[in-house]
């Protein structure tokens, strides 16, 4: 393709897009119900005009799963830049971008013109102009050929990480070796993609998730110890002894902890594992990530 060439198909297929109708995705009919008090867009759209209405355009026009994936399938490993994505902006606002609504089962529900903020916050969304880094482009060809490797793809394009040389490595290495059943790869993979903006230029990557483990071991101990103490003593009492409620669910810093450990076992082959609260006592609640990792490893080894 020549220079404008590759913009205007892309802009062709979003028109395309829009033509065949977004999805009224439950969360957006939640949205419409708590703000508007009913689920029928038509209703919404033709009784109310404040500024609630803008949000409602802007979450009609978010890409959905499904969508993201057709957009991977179609123009994934085409390389955008931005003069490419500002094209594509002006060549969508020379035309009124006219779209039907409809319900996940496919119901036509209503059409609605998107104003240029609504359809440009969906451009803005598909995140045209990423690529993922040479190595883990590779990783992904090598073990993730088949359709779940664009949904990969999808969650790497969204991670908006600065992808450098270490992030990457860690990366590249689950794709190559974690072997789990898809439910726990995806689950640990979207873990792994939620804490990774915290591995820092030179950390090593098992270092990194002991200590991240060992966050949650002590956020874990701190909340078990509230409730224990909030079972056996008044509420009233403990506020005005000071206490404080212990932030986050036990329940998720244990799977939280359990990620890890599958993340390291098919990584690293090994895990760390701590066991009672006064065996590993360390105050990093006030300390930068890269001090924190130096200062847990440290006190384990």
């Amino acid at each position: 393709m020549n220079d404008h060439a590759l913009p205007i198909a892309l802009t062709q297929w979003i028109q395309e897009v829009f033509r065949q109708g977004l999805v009224l995705t439950d969360d957006v009919a939640h949205f419409m119900e708590s703000a508007f008090g009913t689920r029928d867009i038509d209703t919404v759209l033709s009784e109310n005009r404040d500024s609630e209405i803008d949000s409602l355009l802007e979450l009609l026009c978010y890409p959905d799963k499904d969508l993201q994936i057709r957009f991977e399938s179609r123009w994934g490993h085409s390389t955008f830049t931005d003069d490419d994505l500002a094209a594509v902006v002006s060549l969508l606002g020379e035309t009124a971008l006219r779209t039907r609504i409809i319900s996940p089962a496919g119901t036509l529900l209503a059409f609605v013109d998107m104003p240029p903020f609504a359809w440009q916050a969906f451009v803005q969304r598909l995140n045209i102009t990423w690529q993922p880094p040479s190595q883990l482009s590779s990783a992904l060809a090598q073990h993730r050929p088949d359709e779940r490797g664009l949904a990969i793809r999808v969650r790497l394009r969204n991670a908006r990480l600065p992808w450098h040389e270490h992030q990457v490595r860690l990366m590249a290495q689950y794709l190559g070796q974690m072997p789990l059943e898809p439910e726990q790869f995806e689950t640990c993979l979207a873990f792994l993609i939620a804490i990774l903006s915290e591995l820092l230029p030179g950390m090593d990557g098992y270092d990194f998730l002991v200590a991240k483990k060992f966050f949650y071991f002590q956020s874990l101990c701190r909340a078990e110890d509230f409730e224990r103490k909030r079972q056996s003593s008044n509420m009233e009492i403990m506020i005005l002894q000071g206490a404080r409620a212990a932030h986050g669910s036990i329940d998720e810093w244990r799977r939280n902890m359990r990620r890890i450990d599958l993340i390291c076992q098919a990584l690293f082959g090994r895990t760390q594992f701590f066991h009672h609260t006064g065996e590993h006592c360390l105050d990093v609640e006030d300390a930068d990530t890269a001090r924190q990792i130096q200062d847990v490893m440290r006190l384990l080894s």
